[in-house]
């Protein structure tokens, strides 16, 4: 009977103490959380184009922007408690959740190195993971999509470092892969929408996530075929993230015995997250026709904090 009510009360602390408003926040992230090209409106007229080539705009960011046209996750904190610390230290543009130079895990390690260790932690990858490929089927390039066992180690080998080296109480908040399969339909629609955007040349020109935006045929792959894959995967690749933070923040896999909170924005295909936003024309830059625009940052922003359970 003791160790039954030792045992709630200790539950209950735990959970209070889930729910408090934290004091240092930051993200790990990739060129969406450094609002790259947020504000470029054209890519036909050559002095547009220094907009883009102007890259990241932080200033513009859903996380900690402070311009006033975004309304950022830090803004929100603000309001509760205008003492709340943040930054995205850590993030990079061109980042991946699993491969390159600073993708989750070596993010994470940056984390938890950071001075002050933050106890409220952001994480939106995923976009790069897709863009970043050759084809969808491994049979049709020597770089197709990852695996889902690829992906789920990349999560977990992130998610370790995370939950051992943040403050007891601390929270591993998940955003969701972003709907890359849109952004062809996107383009095009904002393309046809003024003459200051041509979308399908800077993407052509730039290759920008190639296997998403291009029209034709890609390592002998269609449009509709790879769409069809992108979809699928970004819906898994969701559902795992989903998978795991439930793994961990029940600690049914035993790898997170300090019971860090860990949560998932993406609950399934009809409830509103990150990985369930379809972008349309104005949500899109007008620069590479590919990041999210100033309402897009909004938008995330917006999200992001719906369901952030530190509030």
């Amino acid at each position: 009977m003791l160790f039954s009510i030792l045992t709630a009360a200790a539950l209950t602390t735990a959970s209070a103490s889930w729910a408090d408003t934290p004091a240092r926040t930051t993200a790990a992230g990739d060129s969406i959380t450094m609002a790259f090209a947020a504000n470029c409106k054209g890519n036909v007229f050559f002095w547009e184009l220094f907009c883009l080539l102007g890259g990241d705009q932080p200033r513009r960011s859903w996380f900690d922007g402070n311009r006033s046209e975004v309304d950022s996750v830090h803004d929100k904190y603000k309001r509760l408690d205008p003492g709340i610390t943040a930054n995205k230290n850590a993030a990079a543009s061109g980042s991946e959740l699993r491969g390159g130079g600073n993708n989750f895990s070596v993010q994470a390690n940056n984390i938890v190195a950071q001075t002050n260790t933050p106890d409220h932690v952001e994480v939106l990858l995923g976009g790069n993971d897709i863009c970043n490929r050759d084809c969808t089927d491994p049979a049709n390039c020597g770089d197709p999509l990852y695996t889902e066992g690829q992906w789920r180690s990349s999560v977990q080998a992130g998610l370790d470092i995370l939950v051992a080296g943040l403050p007891t109480g601390s929270t591993v908040y998940f955003g969701s892969v972003p709907r890359v399969q849109d952004l062809r339909a996107a383009g095009l629609a904002k393309q046809a929408s003024t003459i200051r955007v041509n979308c399908e040349s800077i993407w052509n020109t730039f290759n920008i996530c190639g296997i998403a935006t291009s029209g034709g045929t890609v390592n002998g792959e269609g449009v509709a075929q790879r769409l069809a894959s992108i979809a699928a995967t970004q819906r898994r690749y969701n559902e795992i993230l989903l998978e795991e933070s439930n793994a961990y923040n029940s600690n049914s896999n035993g790898r997170n015995p300090r019971g860090i909170e860990v949560v998932a924005d993406y609950v399934d295909e009809t409830t509103p997250s990150t990985g369930t936003f379809q972008f349309n024309k104005d949500d899109i830059d007008g620069g590479d026709c590919f990041h999210p625009s100033v309402q897009g940052q909004n938008t995330i922003a917006d999200l992001m904090w719906n369901a952030n359970p530190d509030k």
